[in-house]
């Protein structure tokens, strides 16, 4: 099963910024959090991959502009549970609103 999540640029940059912070996360003996931070370090690429070819290609008029991101039921699950667990790494205000938005929009889809 396949979810398609729609963000603008900013989310994108926001979300590849938290999700590289999993590369930092220290091994544990829980089985549950090694199994977030494998997912995580998916997402991470990917949204890597998302971010480099976005935000060199991107303009002023390109701010406004959604992409579709196609995510596996149990990546968009993992990234609600990443975002949620890593929202208070977060510097601004803005930052916090836009990765709000995200984690409930993802809530509404996987339900």
């Amino acid at each position: 099963m396949k979810i398609d999540i729609k963000i603008n640029i900013d989310t994108l940059i926001t979300i590849h910024k938290l999700l590289q912070l999993v590369y930092d996360l220290p091994h544990s003996v829980n089985k549950t959090e090694n199994i977030y931070k494998s997912i995580g370090k998916d997402l991470a690429e990917l949204f890597d991959k998302k971010h480099k070819s976005k935000v060199e290609k991107s303009d002023l008029f390109d701010m406004k502009k959604l992409m579709k991101i196609k995510l596996k039921f149990h990546e968009a699950w993992a990234l609600q549970e990443i975002l949620l667990n890593l929202k208070p790494q977060l510097e601004t205000e803005y930052q916090h609103a836009l990765i709000l938005k995200q984690i409930n929009y993802l809530n509404k889809k996987i339900v």
